[in-house]
């Protein structure tokens, strides 16, 4: 029975690697200018998220999805894509 335990929990973490939105073709689909909402809407609720305010002026946010090793950073000026990485 132990035995059963151990793979069905390998096949679960598998089914959630496999389901990750972190990937070269979700990181394709983001585009500079982009609205928030949009991004959101493809990656869903990011991991980490940090916020500066430059003066009243700008609004320069980053937000950080991870999974595994792989990790796709979204910066935004005033709630738009202003950069973009992923490692």
């Amino acid at each position: 029975m132990n035995m059963v335990r151990r793979l069905l929990l390998c096949c679960v973490i598998g089914l959630a690697a496999c389901s990750s939105k972190v990937t070269a073709e979700n990181y394709d689909k983001i585009s500079p200018g982009m609205s928030r909402e949009d991004v959101h809407a493809i990656l869903g609720k990011p991991d980490d998220s940090r916020a500066t305010d430059v003066g009243g002026v700008l609004s320069l946010s980053k937000e950080t999805w991870t999974a595994g090793d792989k990790t796709l950073t979204v910066t935004y000026g005033n709630n738009k894509v202003a950069l973009k990485s992923f490692n």
